[in-house]
């Protein structure tokens, strides 16, 4: 007797028919899952980590909550002791209060603000340096004027090198101060020495001479020193004094007026934590309320900070790499799930025999499809519930219940696809080549309405333009590219058999049997050519896509970066005499350096109007040759000594006053050419540029710029010139360095997610193009058998047989290409015209596409070798059964 199979048995034996196929369903269902529930948690962590990026690259200056106040509050000690630990003796007694009223200000911040914030720090200082007695001072050395500054916890940051720290100051005598050694060095000041009303009690340098404190404090750490050319230089300091000396000079009034700067540092990485909207409404919040500085709220200030633009900037850029990212994996996603539904649809074309045989047996159809649903549920539901489980546990973000939810319900996919997969024709006995019906009505209404509905979404899209929140996903964003992929692929479906049917014309007329069966075949049996001309298509078209974006993008971070530093190099600084700027052109690597020169108010005048606008000066000619190339760059219009004057205006200024017509301080100007804004200067909107024998016969001012444009030789290493500049400047200033610029921009998180998204993403395409044909060659196995099995019955050869079956894969390839490479080309069309992309570019109009041939090519080329070797795999697996089998069977 033989024993019958167990119930693993028969459930393993059932599932693994076909087993291919259901390890497809498994693996694209778990696939979704994971996309759905992964991709808005990791986006969520995009955006922060840009936020944080974007706020850490910011000076501590603009980073941090800063504010002042003429005159400072009143002294008293703090309400709390705990505030005042670590501070210098002295201090809690008079700058308690202070500190109190700032914490507790800190304490109202919103939670989101407050997690993020240090308590406030703060300084007291003169507004204007006062003059020490240069009397027996050497000629060579700079007049000092010394800015006396007090602070609670200096000792803690300063630490004495030479003399002692100063002492308290009864009203009489000398002034004890203490300088840095950079500031005494440059104004050559010994320890002891009385510069009436001062005397030098110590020289101090910086514990941590980095720390971000030294840019919120006036000078910093050394000496600032200002020599226009017609008198001689001066040196202006920090002096610190102990608390109880500067009450005495604060109640003595002797020195004029005094300031108070105070900063609430904002810790960067701690960004990541906090949700960026929340952040930007809570930063919002604290700079627009003014804050009390002592207990009758008469002396108060407001907070400022560039966060806001910051925050800003950081969302937008942000939010259109997240609209980018989900236009590429919607395309993947759809395909995924439309594949799914092509491996039910060869499950139950394989089980077509057992279906039959168990309707005639009585089995009601919809009994058969409950049947088919709750396999297609064993198999999606667990596939699904790993996939979310997976995306929840890889990407740590919240981004609440529903991506989740989603992702679980795609676990009805294959269940649903089974049950919908079964029709009652498909029971019936037939040849699927030749009996299939043709597409009804319905079907032929229900492509039109896909494609009427694509266009008005594309119209509804270009119409409209970029939307007014620029921070969040628009779905019309994500919908229109999805339609105008579907309604392209079947588009080319529909046009796909219009070369077929000229080519099966033609091998009527030949006498070749391969290219007649091959195109008579594919005209009869299309065999799911939509679902793999879709995945064929997107893939293509992802390939054309991303090359295209990135490219666009690259060429927005180098627009942006030549906008920040406006040449090779910028040099910033207190200022540059024209020996330092013949120096810097001396340097080896150097081609030339031009000095930009921030200059005074000019009044423009035209027939439309007057302005007193901000001068820049510069040597046009050298700025011009320096900026070629650049866009936006400085034009080479303008003759120096011309008469009448040769000047360029800004584009807004333009506008107001004309552009015929016009003087400059009632000279006579010839316009010769207009600018958006100066490369290489921030915050210039309105101006006027004159080259710099015109500045200097028109004012009488000398020329002494604090920024100096450099341009490098060819194949100069950037980084080494500019500490061979820095060298020759010999002061102190900042480097800004072109291509470090453009590889910030470019190594900023949102960037960088939308490289390996966009990477990600064909290759997740040019995959489910291969699985695509696969399935394509297993759903038409049976009527593919049929024939060659007899026409091998009539002598055919096997290569003449595998020549019928790349027939059959072989113009869904070509026709994918030609498909994929128009949507590919339309897709950055829409992104243009939906997705504000003027974050990667600093601002300014919405950039144009940019076309890298190389990176196209290869990104095409790689998609092309995929499809190739998937048409090579689809012949090769798609085995013919034996001829024997197929003459035995007595149905399809």
């Amino acid at each position: 007797m033989t024993r019958s199979a167990g119930l693993f048995a028969l459930t393993r034996r059932r599932f693994a028919t076909p087993r291919s196929a259901a390890v497809v369903i498994v693996a694209l269902t778990v696939l979704a899952a994971f996309v759905i529930a992964a991709a808005p948690r990791a986006l969520v962590g995009v955006v922060r980590a840009e936020v944080s990026h974007q706020i850490g690259g910011v000076a501590a200056t603009s980073r941090d909550l800063t504010g002042s106040t003429i005159n400072v509050p009143a002294f008293g000690p703090a309400p709390d002791a705990a505030l005042t630990e670590g501070w210098d003796p002295g201090a809690p007694e008079l700058f308690g209060a202070l500190a109190g009223h700032l914490e507790t200000a800190r304490r109202d911040f919103d939670p989101v603000l407050t997690e993020l914030t240090a308590p406030a720090e703060f300084a007291e200082y003169l507004m204007a340096g006062a003059a020490a007695d240069p009397s027996g001072l050497s000629a060579d050395l700079p007049l000092p004027f010394v800015q006396l500054i007090s602070e609670p916890a200096a000792g803690a940051h300063l630490r004495v090198v030479d003399g002692e720290w100063p002492g308290d100051w009864s009203g009489s005598g000398g002034i004890p101060i203490l300088l840095t050694a950079a500031a005494a060095e440059t104004m050559g000041w010994p320890v002891g020495e009385v510069r009436a009303p001062f005397v030098l009690s110590g020289i101090a340098e910086a514990i941590d001479p980095d720390a971000d404190r030294w840019l919120h404090l006036i000078t910093g750490l050394t000496a600032s020193v200002y020599d226009d050319g017609n008198r001689r230089p001066t040196a202006t300091s920090a002096a610190w004094v102990t608390p109880a000396t500067w009450v005495t000079i604060v109640q003595s009034e002797r020195f004029g007026r005094t300031q108070l700067s105070l900063w609430y540092p904002v810790d960067a990485d701690s960004a990541r934590g906090v949700d960026p909207s929340d952040l930007l409404s809570a930063v919002r919040g604290a700079t627009t309320a003014s804050l009390p500085l002592d207990d009758d709220g008469q002396l108060r200030t407001r907070l400022s900070t560039d966060l806001v633009a910051v925050l800003s900037t950081a969302l937008a850029r942000a939010g259109s790499a997240s609209a980018i990212l989900a236009v590429a994996a919607v395309g993947p996603l759809a395909v995924s799930v439309a594949l799914i539904v092509l491996a039910a649809a060869l499950i139950v074309r394989r089980r077509r025999a057992d279906l039959a045989l168990l309707s005639a047996r009585g089995a009601p159809l919809a009994r058969l499809r409950r049947l088919l649903f709750g396999e297609g549920l064993l198999l999606g539901a667990p596939a699904a519930i790993a996939g979310a489980a997976a995306g929840v546990l890889l990407t740590p973000y919240d981004a609440g219940p529903l991506p989740t939810l989603v992702a679980g319900i795609v676990g009805l996919a294959p269940g649903v696809a089974l049950a919908a997969t079964l029709r009652p024709g498909l029971l019936a006995r037939g040849r699927s080549d030749l009996d299939a019906p043709a597409r009804g009505r319905w079907t032929r209404v229900a492509e039109l309405l896909v494609v009427i509905v694509a266009a008005a979404a594309v119209v509804q899209l270009l119409v409209r333009g970029i939307g007014e929140d620029t921070t969040t996903i628009d779905p019309l964003v994500i919908a229109a590219p999805l339609l105008a992929t579907v309604a392209l692929a079947l588009i080319v479906v529909r046009l796909h058999p219009v070369p077929l049917a000229a080519a099966l014309a033609a091998s009527r007329r030949g006498r070749g049997v391969v290219g007649l069966v091959g195109a008579a075949r594919n005209l009869r049996d299309p065999s799911a050519g939509t679902t793999a001309v879709l995945a064929m298509v997107v893939a293509v078209a992802i390939a054309v896509f991303s090359s295209v974006v990135l490219a666009t993008v690259d060429r927005g971070a180098v627009v942006a970066a030549q906008r920040d530093v406006g040449a090779d190099v910028r040099l910033a600084g207190p200022y540059f005499d024209q020996g330092t700027i013949e120096r810097l052109r001396a340097v080896d690597g150097v081609t030339d350096a031009s000095g930009l020169l921030r200059g005074d108010f000019l009044t423009v005048a035209g027939p439309d109007g007057r302005d007193s606008v901000l001068a820049f000066v510069t040597d046009t000619a050298r700025t011009a040759g320096i900026q070629e190339g650049f866009v936006g760059a400085f034009p080479a219009s303008v003759t120096p000594g011309a008469d009448p004057l040769d000047v360029l205006v800004a584009s807004t200024i333009a506008g107001e006053v004309g552009t015929t017509d016009v003087t400059v301080q009632d000279r006579p100007a010839r316009v010769a050419g207009t600018l958006p804004m100066l490369l290489g200067v921030a915050g210039t909107s309105d101006f006027v540029v004159l080259d710099v024998d015109d500045y200097t016969a028109l004012t009488g001012f000398g020329f002494h710029p604090r920024i100096v444009l450099v341009d490098l030789d060819d194949g100069a290493d950037p980084r080494a010139v500019a500490t061979a500049l820095s060298e020759a400047v010999g002061q102190t200033h900042t480097v800004r360095i072109l291509a470090d610029s453009t590889a910030e921009i470019q190594a900023s998180p949102a960037v960088t997610a939308l490289r390996v998204v966009l990477f990600g993403a064909l290759g997740v395409a040019a995959l489910l193009s291969v699985i695509a044909l696969l399935l394509v060659a297993g759903v038409s196995r049976d009527a593919r058998s049929r024939v060659i099995a007899l026409l091998r019955t009539m002598g055919l050869d096997r290569a003449r047989g595998r020549g019928i079956v790349a027939w059959e894969f072989a113009p869904l390839g070509i026709t994918a290409l030609v498909g994929g490479i128009v949507l590919g080309a339309v897709l950055p069309l829409l992104v243009v015209a939906s997705i504000d992309l003027r974050p990667f570019t600093g601002g300014g109009a919405q950039p144009s596409l940019t076309v890298d041939p190389v990176l196209s090519g290869a990104l095409i080329a790689v998609v092309v070798v995929a499809l190739a070797l998937a048409v090579i795999a689809g012949v090769l697996s798609a085995r013919t059964t034996s001829i024997a089998t197929v003459l035995r069977t007595e149905e399809d």
